[in-house]
């Protein structure tokens, strides 16, 4: 019998091109906010994330961008309500069809991310169906929860040992949760976070290569 195996992914910069529209809403709100914040281009914020500084949830990221914490607030409230309206990120190229070829072939397919769940069904549309809904941990689903905690949490609903599971993220901290899970990583180096520098654990660097691998982790 086929062994269940589940791929968690995060949703910036895993699935979703959303670096340069989370840049850009900060240029916007600099300016209406007459902060005058030099903003980082999608290079130099890859760099940055590197170096450890808090980017999720919203507040953090908008702080590490220069806001004050009472900017930073009513940034994180403007975001909520106008980004998906005004800044909707798009998928990767080639991510629907990954997915679909994941469910297809029997994966478990689930979310660990710290954006809020409206902002991710709506930029994913119909594939958002592919995943368990045991397992859609967004920011405002699993409040209070790190990241380790739910995949630890997902592990349980669908009752499956760390050995089946892997989590495909784009941040060093993904790493550390996946690790501190037991579970195993992916890394992305077309996203926020990671780059052809990590060595230390698998990557891949185009977003047509997730089906490859996972398919092929699936079956050992």
């Amino acid at each position: 019998m086929q062994r269940t195996r589940v791929a968690f992914f995060d949703v910036d910069g895993v699935l979703l091109d959303s670096l340069p529209m989370h840049l850009k809403i900060c240029e916007d709100l600099s300016r209406k906010y007459e902060l005058g914040l030099s903003i980082p281009t999608p290079e130099e914020f890859k760099k940055l994330a590197r170096t450890g500084v808090r980017i999720s949830p919203m507040k953090s990221f908008f702080m590490t961008m220069g806001f004050k914490e009472a900017d930073a607030m009513r940034a994180d409230a403007y975001y909520q309500k106008h980004f998906m309206k005004e800044y909707r990120p798009p998928p990767f190229p080639f991510i629907e069809d990954v997915l679909r070829s994941l469910h297809e072939a029997g994966m478990v397919l689930g979310i660990v991310t710290a954006n809020v769940r409206a902002n991710v069904e709506s930029a994913l549309g119909n594939v958002w169906s592919l995943f368990d809904p045991r397992l859609q941990y967004t920011y405002d689903h699993a409040a209070g929860l790190t990241k380790a905690e739910a995949l630890k949490d997902g592990m349980r609903q669908i009752g499956v040992a760390a050995d089946d599971v892997i989590f495909v993220g784009d941040q060093l901290a993904d790493r550390d949760a996946a690790q501190q899970a037991g579970v195993r990583f992916l890394g992305v180096t077309y996203g926020w976070g990671i780059s052809e520098e990590d060595t230390e654990f698998d990557v891949i660097h185009e977003p047509k290569e997730l089906a490859v691998y996972l398919l092929k982790w699936r079956l050992r």
